[in-house]
């Protein structure tokens, strides 16, 4: 696995020492071992076997901390002997869409922004439209094309496995099955309504945050910015709902809201490192 990746999955930011890591690493399989997800035992299984690699790259490169070079090299030996930094590592270790992986990629990923942007339009801003006319056609088409590109990035992805026809695959299938959930009426509403009101507010404020990445046009001027800031909120009302429902349809819905939260952070992240373009 990518170290870049690695660190992303135990959301680290800098070296840490090795006991650090494996108390990260038991509370990862704490909260996403099969056993302890058994209505999602596929997206269990994936998910732990990356967080097994990551232990294992990140495990691998802590025990080998960069050397310090008393005096600055030669040019002979700069050439012959380069030496990798952290952060150089972190910048080469994904590798840059080949031209013809671009001229496959974004035609696909761009048909699902583009269903993406007309259904916050047409569903989640609106979603009276939804049974009018011409509108609820608008909203239909919108999700056909998200589930068309969503189809063909996971074919794409098996295919390359590069990092951003993964991400774009990972996020593209967890959009639309957000999308597929809705707003489900939950039972014994009145006992977990703290809960559910909170989950429901982080869901709504999490795809203004996706609208203001994407779609920066939509947002009124007096607005850019709010939305991403509070991104991070977002994600802590998940985890609380993750933790407080142990099974059910409402452990299905947090579980769907984090892996979804992941898969745009690796999007962001790719963005950010002058992969992915968006």
């Amino acid at each position: 696995m990518e170290l870049r990746r690695a660190l992303t999955i135990f959301r680290l930011q800098k070296r840490i020492p090795i006991e650090s890591l494996n108390s990260i690493f038991r509370e990862l399989v704490k909260k996403y071992h099969p056993d302890k997800v058994r209505e999602h035992p596929g997206w269990a299984h994936e998910r732990m076997s990356e967080i097994n690699d990551a232990y294992e790259t990140l495990a691998e490169w802590l025990s080998h901390p960069p050397e310090e070079k008393k005096t600055a090299p030669t040019v002979k030996e700069a050439r012959e002997n380069p030496v990798r930094t952290d952060e150089e590592l972190f910048r080469r270790e994904t590798p840059a869409v080949s031209s013809v992986d671009r001229n496959i990629f974004y035609p696909v990923f761009n048909s699902f922004l583009n269903g993406l942007g007309v259904y916050y339009q047409y569903g989640l801003d609106n979603p009276a439209y939804r049974a009018e006319g011409v509108r609820r056609f608008r909203y239909r088409e919108a999700f056909r094309t998200i589930q068309k590109a969503r189809d063909k990035l996971e074919v794409y992805s098996k295919m390359k496995r590069h990092p951003v026809f993964l991400a774009a695959s990972r996020f593209s299938r967890l959009t639309a099955a957000e999308i597929e959930l809705g707003e489900p009426e939950y039972k014994e509403r009145m006992k977990y309504r703290k809960f559910d009101d909170r989950f429901r507010l982080a869901r709504r404020s999490f795809d203004d945050a996706i609208k203001e990445i994407f779609f920066p046009e939509l947002i009124p001027k007096h607005l850019t910015g709010r939305a991403v800031s509070g991104i991070y909120a977002c994600y802590t009302s998940f985890v609380l709902y993750l933790t407080v429902f142990t099974e059910g349809e409402r452990r299905n819905a947090a579980i769907l809201m984090t892996a979804r939260y992941d898969a745009l952070m690796d999007l962001l992240e790719l963005r950010n490192n002058g992969i992915l373009e968006f």
